[in-house]
């Protein structure tokens, strides 16, 4: 018998780690677009952040979090439990940049309050799924005794 087809330990990914993934990879490849080509949702015609009074630049944290959650949609797809944690530092991220925005925002300038709202309303999601048992038990790490049980 190969071991293509019995593996030691098979695995199932958690229920939505799909939709978890494809999330991550959207949120990804949005955050680098927009921290690439318009050096931040704020940009309009007058620049970036740091030509406004008290303004930050935000390009590095939206690139970043873009690198982040690229790098955690694979991890969690593959079921690395090092994913599983970076997930909660990556909300963490949004959340921050989250906080800025609306900071900006109620300071009176320019911010994407839409897409803040969405994201904050899927890290909620996120931080849900993440702390559900079997999306828990998922990412433990492998256990050196197979016949021990870690529940």
């Amino acid at each position: 018998m190969s071991s293509a087809t019995s593996p030691a330990k098979a695995v199932e990914r958690p229920k939505n780690t799909a939709f978890m993934v494809g999330w991550l990879v959207f949120l990804g490849f949005y955050q680098i677009f927009f921290a690439w080509k318009f050096g931040s949702f704020f940009e309009g015609t007058k620049g970036d952040l740091r030509h406004y009074d008290g303004g930050v630049a935000v390009e590095p944290l939206y690139a970043a979090v873009g690198v982040l959650a690229l790098i955690v949609a694979w991890g969690l797809w593959h079921l690395r439990p090092w994913a599983y944690r970076l997930g909660f530092i990556l909300q963490g991220l949004i959340f921050l940049l989250a906080a800025v925005v609306i900071g900006l925002w109620v300071a009176g300038k320019r911010a994407p309050v839409g897409w803040i709202v969405l994201d904050c309303i899927f890290g909620a999601y996120n931080v849900w799924w993440a702390l559900q048992p079997e999306t828990k038990r998922a990412y433990q790490p492998a256990s050196p005794n197979p016949t021990q049980s870690t529940s």
